[in-house]
């Protein structure tokens, strides 16, 4: 489908929109069409995306980095960051006091605050929004997964006895809702005073509170919208029916942030947010947006998207690494690392550490189509790990894979995220000589040699020319050492490729993953932890990890927590249980993809938390 124009906005409920307001969304709403005369504006900012949001409710968040670049900007949260600095601050509320070694929180709000329907910001809007967020209980729904958790007893008081996605819920009845509702996990002090008590300490409550997990919608603009289910069987409080999306927050918004969603088309994944004329200017009353139009266009083709910055269509567009080439100069990068734009009139800010990271991963329990184990299990035998990880040149991939924009790391953290330590040491460098006497000695007890050699399969995404060239590499290493072992890359469509590694069937693998926070915790249980996402593909356990995992977590002291970051991070090591080939630097402010900017807009600073650019800072000379 695709429509010559985006979908009509919508007025929030109660509001009947001025003449003003309905020529200033109808002006935005045609700069869609005209981007070019929309750049030229010094108050229109037009931003050729390479992938949309799908849905705008702060609960839907997924995994789309786009769909939070519009949540950052239109809702706002407890607590949130000043600028580039990475510590979060009071933002809607005015200061907190963790009690009960950090098992319970209490927030002082902000007064005078409305959200953007005219509705006031109080304590009820806060327990509405986390109440929200567990009693929707979305499966794919990063903002149920944050007050639930994933292991017992989870994170707020009630949620993973209330959820059926993560927790232990069996029914979405009344009674479960009522049952949730009394364990207190969010309660209303008074109207500046809203308290949350979690089942267990956590210490990076803050941390994630600061992200779009955290924002606080408008319950009068939620209810006025919403109806009350017909299901006898489906427990409910106005405005929240437990375990059902809600459709119309998937695309309608009302936050207290400083731009409102004027235009929202889902079938093209174009947007227009216009500055919010009663923005209360954040913590220090000053910020408030120059930039009055924000026209964010899907534009899936890379061509296209770099013939518009070029050309000053766009005001900024994305640009991936593959591509980077075409805007600065390739060999001042590599040979300088010094970024120098070839275009007149664009600035490429940067590189900046982003929260991506590539790595492989070595299932330690193959398995047959049918389920069961096996007959060979290499990588059960750390020296295979070793080796593996051994024929892998890193550095190479970096510059020849990755265009230079990509740093070596020690552990599957990045240098942005909190409890990174450059001292911990890799079990492993690019050796051949040593990867052959792993192999040699390897094969003595796991039954190949030369004379008697055995096939493996690599496989990689055929979308991901990248992960082909590392496979490639690696296959090619290998059967030139001349070991017994004959490795054979395949390239496999995506859904076959996400369900060999899924389901087991294959042995080495490539992936890249990225995390939505700075705070490490979601990473750690995936790599580190044996129920955790990574770790339960590759059937890889270590409990002195794990139990290290979950004192971390607990932990409320910075210093103590990174300790025991740090202590975990060289068990997993020392495993080799995975293959750190990197981690992705950035220019711009990435959602997807990094960007480049037309030099005429000012005010950019890196954040890594974002996901995309925060408005109220930008401006066009």
């Amino acid at each position: 489908m695709n429509p010559t124009g985006p979908a009509e906005p919508t007025a929030p409920a109660g509001m009947r929109p001025s003449r003003r307001a309905f020529m200033a969304t109808a002006a935005a709403t045609a700069a869609l069409a005209g981007a070019r005369e929309a750049s030229a504006a010094s108050d229109t900012l037009v931003w050729d995306i390479a992938a949309g949001p799908q849905y705008v409710d702060p609960v839907m968040g997924t995994s789309a980095q786009a769909n939070v670049m519009v949540l950052q900007n239109v809702y706002e949260r407890l607590v949130w960051y000043d600028g580039p600095k990475m510590e979060p601050i009071p933002w809607l509320a005015t200061g907190w006091e963790a009690k009960d070694n950090g098992q319970r929180y209490v927030f002082k709000l902000r007064k005078g605050i409305k959200f953007q329907d005219g509705a006031k910001f109080d304590a009820h809007a806060v327990k509405f929004s986390f109440d929200r967020a567990v009693l929707l209980d979305d499966p794919t729904g990063i903002g149920s997964f944050f007050p639930t958790g994933t292991a017992a007893p989870g994170l707020f008081k009630g949620a993973w006895e209330f959820s059926k996605s993560f927790g232990v819920g069996k029914d979405y009845s009344q009674a479960a809702v009522d049952a949730y509702l009394a364990a207190g996990a969010v309660k209303v002090i008074d109207e500046e005073t809203v308290e949350f008590n979690l089942a267990q300490p956590y210490g990076a409550f803050l941390s994630d509170m600061a992200t779009f997990m955290g924002s606080i919608v408008s319950p009068s603009y939620v209810i006025a919208h919403w109806k009350k289910p017909s299901d006898p069987q489906r427990g409910f409080v106005p405005g929240i029916t437990a375990g059902q999306r809600d459709d119309w927050m998937l695309s309608n918004a009302s936050g207290t942030g400083p731009y409102t969603l004027a235009v929202f088309d889902k079938a093209t994944a174009n947007v227009v947010l216009k500055a919010n004329p009663q923005y209360w200017g954040g913590p220090a009353g000053k910020l408030k947006p120059a930039l009055q139009s924000v026209i964010i266009r899907t534009t899936l083709d890379q061509a296209t998207r770099l013939l518009d910055i070029k050309s000053g269509t766009v005001d900024i567009a994305d640009i991936a690494t593959a591509s980077i080439f075409d805007v600065i100069d390739k060999a001042k990068w590599l040979d300088q690392q010094k970024i120098e734009p070839i275009t007149p009139g664009i600035s490429v800010p940067g590189p900046f550490p982003w929260l991506t990271i590539y790595f492989a991963k070595m299932n330690l329990k193959i398995k047959n189509p049918d389920g069961s184990l096996a007959a060979f299990q290499p990588f059960q035998d750390i020296r295979m790990r070793k080796a593996f990880a051994s024929v892998i040149n890193d550095a190479d991939i970096r510059r020849n894979v990755f265009n230079g924009f990509a740093q070596p790391i020690p552990w599957g953290l990045t240098p942005a995220q909190f409890g990174y330590d450059p001292a911990i040491k890799k079990a492993y460098s690019f050796d051949l000589k040593l990867a052959k006497e792993l192999l040699d000695a390897a094969g003595k007890d796991l039954g190949f040699s030369p004379a008697k050699p055995r096939d493996m399969v690599i496989i990689s995404n055929a979308a991901a020319p990248w992960q082909g060239y590392i496979a490639t590499q690696i296959a090619s290493n290998i059967n030139r050492l001349d070991v017994g072992l004959k490795l054979d890359v395949k390239a496999l469509s995506f859904t076959e490729y996400v369900n060999s590694w899924r389901s087991q069937l294959t042995g080495f693998s490539i992936h890249s993953t990225f995390s939505l926070t700075a705070d490490p915790n979601s990473w750690l249980s995936m790599f580190g932890t044996a129920a955790g996402f990574w770790a339960r593909t590759s059937s890889y356990d270590n409990p002195k990890a794990g139990a290290l995992f979950k004192e971390q977590f607990q932990s409320v002291d910075p210093k103590q927590r990174a300790k025991l970051i740090s202590e975990m991070m060289q068990l997993v090591n020392d495993d080799v249980a995975w293959v750190w080939l990197g981690a992705a630097t950035a220019y711009g402010q990435p959602t997807f993809n990094p960007n480049v900017l037309r030099s005429g807009v000012k005010g950019f600073y890196y954040n890594p938390t974002y996901q995309g650019f925060y408005f109220p800072a930008l401006s066009k000379a």
